[in-house]
């Protein structure tokens, strides 16, 4: 079960597994995996509520199980 974290928390995980972060329209950023194939959007808001963790998690599948411990 995922659970809400902070925008920094979850920045600095997908920064250590390889993502690269491009900033969208307003206060969302686009996320790349490493392997290219798949994209999550984030909001910078100071938390970022679980069901956007969910789906996150959900998006970039090819990035280890329990990566944003």
């Amino acid at each position: 079960m995922a659970k809400g974290v902070r925008y920094r928390v979850l920045e600095r995980a997908l920064l250590a597994q390889g993502c690269t972060p491009r900033l969208g329209k307003g206060d969302h950023v686009v996320w790349y995996c490493p392997c290219g194939r798949h994209i999550a959007v984030a909001v910078r808001a100071r938390i970022v509520s679980p069901c956007v963790v969910r789906d996150i998690m959900a998006k970039l599948a090819c990035l280890p199980e329990g990566w944003l411990e």
